[in-house]
């Protein structure tokens, strides 16, 4: 077996584990705040789309598949408790369109998602067109929706953890699609990583 497909099947072992980890934890608050529905269906399109995978040129080096498992798992850690900021119409948005905008660059992607940086094809259309890594900033604001409803020094410290983390990855990530000339390409067309003209 390559290293390569041993990575596939830690990611599909570990997704599935997260999945079910967090569906026990978040159904229990679903009946107050029905929008967590929405934040499940988004992570369980995620594992469905990694045991899906399609091959690709995957980075193997220890800080690169450390980075994709601990910036996917490290958001899945906040509790739903704390501190509601703002009313349910806010968060709800939030959460909403978050989610909506990465299930858009997920559908975008189809079988090249992944958590381990690889060059599984060069993505531009879609929301590919407005930043280089479109799901990342889906993440972000889906977090910060889920902060409004629930803030606690722990949710607080995992999103700025996760927040590290998905900015580390898209330095690995750029590292393995710039070998690309389309993606350098692309890279000069497209200048924002995150967020349209800022980063």
């Amino acid at each position: 077996m390559t290293l390569a497909r041993l990575i596939h099947f830690a990611e599909c072992a570990f997704l599935l584990l997260l999945a079910y980890l967090v569906v026990g934890r978040m159904l229990p608050a679903i009946p107050q705040h029905p929008q967590l529905l929405v934040f499940l269906i988004a992570e369980l399109l995620g594992v469905a789309l990694i045991l899906l995978q399609r091959p690709g040129d995957v980075a193997t080096g220890l800080k690169t598949v450390l980075l994709g498992f601990g910036g996917t798992g490290a958001a899945l850690l906040v509790v739903p408790n704390g501190v509601q900021l703002a009313p349910d119409i806010v968060s709800t948005t939030l959460i909403v369109g978050g989610v909506a905008l990465s299930i858009i660059a997920k559908l975008s992607l189809r079988r090249s998602f992944g958590l381990v940086a690889a060059n599984r094809g060069v993505k531009s259309g879609g929301l590919y067109r407005l930043v280089r890594h479109p799901m990342y900033m889906a993440y972000i604001v889906n977090h910060v929706g889920y902060l409004l409803l629930y803030l606690s020094p722990w949710n607080v410290a995992i999103y700025a953890l996760t927040w590290i983390l998905l900015w580390m990855r898209t330095d690995e990530e750029e590292k393995v699609l710039r070998i690309d000339p389309s993606y350098r390409e692309y890279a000069a067309k497209v200048r924002s990583r995150l967020v349209p003209g800022v980063i």
